[in-house]
């Protein structure tokens, strides 16, 4: 399974990083990336993508601003310098991880597996609903 990712973070270097991890993830296809929040919320919404890679700490909109703006239910990672702010991370429903930067590539991974076996939940829960429908709806047996 592939996942599909964009990437919204200020900072160039940790963009960078962030992105270098992704391209060498066989799970993982790079989207897009943005330095700009507002362009980046703009791109996640119409783009749907499986996974967002978010800076919490950027100018006019932060990484809490956005999640209240995403309108799917998008898997979220959130990714700060610092760790206070991992508490009240997961009080959002679309944040499935929180990594302190820098991120080194096992914990990056850690995440991803993460990311992947809810997606593998989320679409056999989807099949199954799916088919519970399906079945109810077969003529009675006589």
């Amino acid at each position: 399974m592939t996942l599909t990712a964009i990437v919204i973070d200020d900072s160039p270097l940790q963009q960078m990083a962030t992105c270098k991890l992704i391209e060498n993830h066989p799970n993982i296809q790079l989207v897009d990336f943005f330095n700009d929040p507002i362009k980046g919320l703009a791109a996640v919404n119409s783009l749907r993508p499986d996974v967002l890679f978010l800076d919490i700490e950027m100018p006019e909109l932060n990484g809490f601003d956005i999640l209240n703006f995403i309108e799917y239910d998008c898997q979220v990672i959130l990714n700060s310098t610092r760790s206070q702010f991992a508490l009240h991370a997961f009080q959002y429903d679309h944040v499935k991880d929180y990594l302190v930067k820098p991120m080194n590539k096992s914990r990056f991974e850690k995440s991803i597996d993460k990311v992947l076996k809810n997606q593998v939940l989320e679409k056999s829960a989807k099949f199954a609903t799916t088919e519970y429908v399906w079945i109810e709806r077969l003529p009675k047996a006589s």
